[in-house]
């Protein structure tokens, strides 16, 4: 499922904090990795430099890989490096596709280093850009001791559509392999000034509905061998990535894990925004699916 990682790179520090999770996520689910930084259209200095660059993070990067593959009886790491020329977003999702590159590992922020590249910027333009699944990481604060080996928590955020939960099936994969807890959340937007009698017996049967929603999701991933919690919430509208945000934080989660849009179903919330917003606002870890576009009837 996680084939080949391609993890971006600017020569920052930064940037480097990748490699604190791309080794040990390669070495767990038996993935490649490439490395790619991409220079300027005017940069005139000579691809070796920063080739010199790459073949030193790389050596490094196969070495931590299999030290942690030996300890679950894994073998060799493929790491190779590819120095690109262009805009660097473009460059990213375009060699992302011809290389068939199952999930991208970047810092949402980095600069310096070799050449300047605003990489949170990129890290935004490559995440609304591609189809590819993206692992964010917020260099702000980030901690570089921390490798996927040690990842023990994921937060998934679903809200009733198949959009949103498109993203089981590659938790359940991440985490029967890295042996993760997970815990499903789904938050209500709810608000209604002095509810009459009527009204009240609705809401409680619409709350059971939810909870009993995100309760049946959670037997669906125990049946596959998930250790599954789920936690329900009931808000008001436009507070859905805050209390992402804080559950995330409060309960120790090492990664956040959700579609990039969701629509219809028990409730509606657009995933991009609040995507958006909890990585703009949050310090966790971000993973990002983007559900298959729909295919149009002869009717649409």
């Amino acid at each position: 499922m996680y084939d080949k990682i391609l993890v971006p790179l600017d020569g920052s520090a930064l940037a480097e904090v990748t490699l604190a999770y791309a080794p040990g996520l390669a070495a767990r689910l038996h993935s490649s990795i490439t490395l790619v930084y991409v220079t300027a259209p005017d940069d005139v200095t000579s691809p070796f430099m920063y080739e010199c660059y790459l073949k030193e993070i790389a050596d490094r990067t196969k070495a931590v890989a299999e030290e942690r593959a030996s300890e679950t009886g894994g073998g060799e790491i493929k790491v190779d490096y590819k120095v690109l020329k262009g805009d660097a977003a473009e460059e990213i999702v375009d060699y992302a596709n011809k290389a068939k590159i199952d999930l991208i590992v970047m810092t949402t922020q980095g600069r310096s280093g070799v050449k300047r590249w605003a990489l949170g910027n990129v890290a935004n333009k490559v995440s609304r850009a591609t189809r590819k699944q993206v692992f964010l990481i917020r260099a702000k604060g980030a901690k570089t001791d921390v490798d996927m080996v040690g990842l023990s928590k994921v937060l998934v955020p679903v809200d009733g559509s198949k959009e949103s939960e498109y993203i089981l099936r590659y938790v359940t994969y991440m985490a029967t392999e890295l042996n993760l807890e997970v815990t499903l959340l789904h938050f209500w937007a709810f608000g209604i000034a002095s509810p009459s009698v009527e009204s009240l017996k609705q809401i409680d049967k619409e709350q059971k509905r939810r909870e009993n929603y995100i309760k049946r999701l959670a037997a669906l991933l125990k049946q596959k061998g998930v250790n599954v919690n789920s936690a329900f919430i009931k808000g008001m509208a436009g507070g859905e990535a805050e209390e992402i945000i804080k559950l995330a934080e409060e309960g120790n989660f090492s990664l956040v894990a959700m579609t990039t849009h969701g629509r219809s179903g028990v409730g509606r919330w657009i995933f991009g925004s609040n995507a958006e917003k909890v990585l703009a606002e949050g310090s966790t870890p971000l993973l990002l699916v983007r559900p298959p576009k729909k295919r149009k009837t002869k009717a649409e």
